[in-house]
């Protein structure tokens, strides 16, 4: 007999089961544009869970961008990361996404190549050791561009945030609070899987992100808990998932 569960992946259809309250609350959150922060360990089903619930979201006007933060390691991979993500969100064809990626990205140098496998593929040339202040502003901007400019629900994920850490300065995380509060119409989920490290971005004094918002934390479905608001007072608690925590941001 075969075995009907899958490990050690991104799950979907079939697959996924259970977890319809987490993903209705994931949905709730991406509807009203919130600024979301979800962390657990890894194998914990966070992109699963995740990747469900925008493929949820009706097809029209909404544009859902997956930024994978994995493979980054400098300012600079963070921005093609989230411009190739940005511009392919927008469209299945290529040369739309190029089309879109040159007239949002255009100092990024974007332009299609072939791919090992023989597929085309945006790339960008850009220097790893570029100076990248206004690429940066650039890239940040863009969702609430598009937003704007098509009257769409625009959402964007940040999987593995806590990557950003490893950039060797804190540039990323200012601009990202900068900015990303002026954004009313995009919503924005931040997934982390070393929970001691989001727990250092949001609740350390000396970091950009302190008390970006409302933490909330998952419990057990047996019990309570509280969740703190921004001046510390506490109010009913409400979990994302048994094994995840989630700080949400207005």
């Amino acid at each position: 007999m075969k075995n009907p569960f899958e490990y050690g992946g991104v799950v979907s259809g079939n697959a996924f089961c259970n977890r319809e309250k987490e993903v209705t609350d994931l949905l709730r959150a991406m509807e009203n544009n919130e600024k979301l922060f979800v962390f657990s360990e890894r194998r914990y089903g966070k992109t699963s869970l995740v990747r469900t619930a925008l493929g949820k979201l009706p097809k029209k006007g909404c544009v859902c961008a997956y930024v994978d933060l994995w493979p980054t390691d400098s300012e600079a991979t963070f921005v093609t990361a989230a411009a190739k993500a940005i511009a392919e969100s927008t469209s299945t064809s290529v040369d739309k996404v190029l089309e879109t990626a040159k007239r949002f990205f255009g100092s990024l140098a974007p332009s299609v190549a072939m791919n090992e496998e023989g597929k085309p593929v945006l790339t960008f040339g850009i220097s790893k050791h570029a100076k990248l202040g206004p690429a940066l502003d650039e890239v940040l901007e863009t969702p609430a561009k598009i937003a704007a400019k098509g009257k769409l629900n625009v959402v964007v994920v940040f999987d593995e945030f806590q990557q950003i850490l490893e950039y060797g300065n804190d540039q990323v995380e200012r601009k990202l609070r900068s900015v990303i509060q002026n954004h009313r119409h995009v919503g924005y989920i931040f997934l982390g899987s070393r929970k001691h490290l989001i727990q250092k971005m949001f609740m350390d004094r000396s970091r950009p992100l302190y008390r970006a918002g409302i933490i909330r934390s998952g419990q057990s479905p047996r019990s309570t808990g509280s969740r703190s608001s921004a001046n510390g007072s506490p109010t009913p608690a409400r979990s994302l998932a048994s094994n995840t925590s989630m700080t949400c941001a207005s």
